[in-house]
């Protein structure tokens, strides 16, 4: 855990940072998540009664069809995408419905259940959602379940399909990609692999499964970062930094929220990706962005300076390693 950060009981000073009013977002996140309040605490409540009518949320809505999707134009054909499952840049739907979970949203927000119930009605009979794109998948578990459709059958078929799609390498790749090469196998995706590891680490009736098992090998046998081939060489030379809001790119603190909620995150293998993270620290307790895609709807403040969103899921994640029993 970083030095001096108190997660439970006394507030730390970037804890009240993060609990600064103009965000109500990170505000309840981090009373019901870091602090574990529950719901109904007047003062997480009063947060979550802000964030429909914050800046971010607002943005989102003022760009949405009125038929309920969000469009972009596709950069080699100027055409205009979002309406089907195709997705550009950061700013189509499953990105726009994403960004909604992140702030705090739900299914009970019905502008959200029209546009999530529309998204979800463009699945394939299989559960999947384009060309069985691995990191879109898990993308769209992990958001879905934030917006609340755990029990919706069109949810577990996704679940069902990931957890039946396995490669000898225990990762995950999508169409386009399998088979390309006549005289070898091709290896997983690194960013399909995390996100559907990022999806799996948000339900824990999920961790017990062979394939679940295998994922979570797949990235402790190259300790999370690094090329099985060379373990001095990161898979990806961006996985080390830090991105919000998060798309379909995967990096190292998703990677480590998902392993330390899982129990995971004093594992040995995971020492060097610990390392990364605290690299990211600007002062004590708070953690730089390096990234934010320029397309995305949702804008999280400047690159290279402390941010609340970065900062939030470091601790988050520190705080789980620490106790991985709560």
């Amino acid at each position: 855990m970083a030095k001096n950060v108190t997660i439970a009981g006394q507030r730390s000073a970037v804890i009240d940072w993060l609990l600064e009013e103009e965000n109500p977002s990170v505000r309840y996140r981090t009373l019901t998540e870091l602090l574990d309040r529950p719901a109904d605490d007047p003062e997480a409540a009063a947060a979550k009664a802000e964030i429909p009518d914050s800046e971010p949320v607002r943005k989102i809505f003022r760009k949405m069809h009125p038929e309920g999707y969000w469009l972009q134009k596709k950069p080699s054909t100027g055409e205009m995408i979002g309406d089907g499952v195709e997705y550009g840049s950061y700013a189509t739907t499953h990105f726009a419905l994403a960004y909604l979970a992140e702030l705090g949203l739900d299914r009970s927000h019905p502008e959200v259940a029209w546009a999530a119930d529309r998204y979800l009605s463009l699945q394939q009979p299989d559960g999947d959602f384009w060309n069985h794109i691995s990191c879109l998948n898990g993308y769209n578990l992990r958001n879905f379940l934030r917006l609340g459709y755990r029990d919706d059958p069109r949810f577990q078929r996704t679940l069902d399909l990931m957890l039946n799609t396995t490669r000898s390498d225990n990762g995950y790749l999508c169409d386009m990609h399998e088979g390309k090469y006549k005289t070898r196998a091709v290896k997983s995706c690194i960013r399909g692999s995390g996100k559907m590891l990022v999806a799996f680490a948000e339900m824990p009736e999920t961790w017990d499964h062979p394939r679940v098992q295998g994922l979570v090998a797949y990235f402790l046998d190259r300790e999370v970062l690094f090329k099985t081939s060379d373990p001095k060489a990161l898979v990806d030379k961006n996985i080390i930094f830090t991105c919000f809001p998060f798309t379909w790119t995967i990096t190292a603190l998703e990677l480590l929220y998902a392993f330390s909620t899982m129990g995971y995150g004093d594992d040995p293998r995971l020492a060097r990706a610990w390392r990364v993270l605290e690299e990211r620290q600007v002062d004590l307790g708070r953690y730089r962005l390096d990234y934010a895609p320029g397309q995305a709807i949702l804008k999280p403040g400047p690159r290279g300076e402390a941010n609340k969103w970065i900062t939030f899921y470091a601790l988050l994640s520190n705080k789980r390693r620490a106790d991985p029993a709560g």
